[in-house]
């Protein structure tokens, strides 16, 4: 009775999920960008602190996107366990 709802329902959240997954990665790589620039123009004009700001920054990113993809998907997964049965 409930399976074609389901069946909707699963199909937006994959949905959902892709459009997070891409703008999540749109938003690193514009964030990585910014970070390059930055630290490229601070190795340019001497400003060590700069330079290394935008190095931390970098290394931030790629801590936050490992995140997103390793470790929500594992809650996901754990959270489906929760699901209880149907009562009938």
């Amino acid at each position: 009775m409930f399976d074609p709802i389901l069946q909707q329902i699963l199909a937006i959240a994959r949905d959902a999920w892709a459009f997070m997954a891409g703008l999540l990665i749109v938003v690193a790589l514009l964030g990585g960008l910014y970070y390059v620039l930055q630290g490229t123009a601070g190795a340019a004009f001497g400003a060590s602190r700069m330079t290394s700001m935008a190095i931390i920054g970098v290394v931030g990113l790629v801590i936050i996107v490992l995140f997103a993809f390793l470790f929500l998907p594992q809650i996901g997964e754990m959270l489906k366990s929760f699901q209880p049965a149907a009562p009938f």
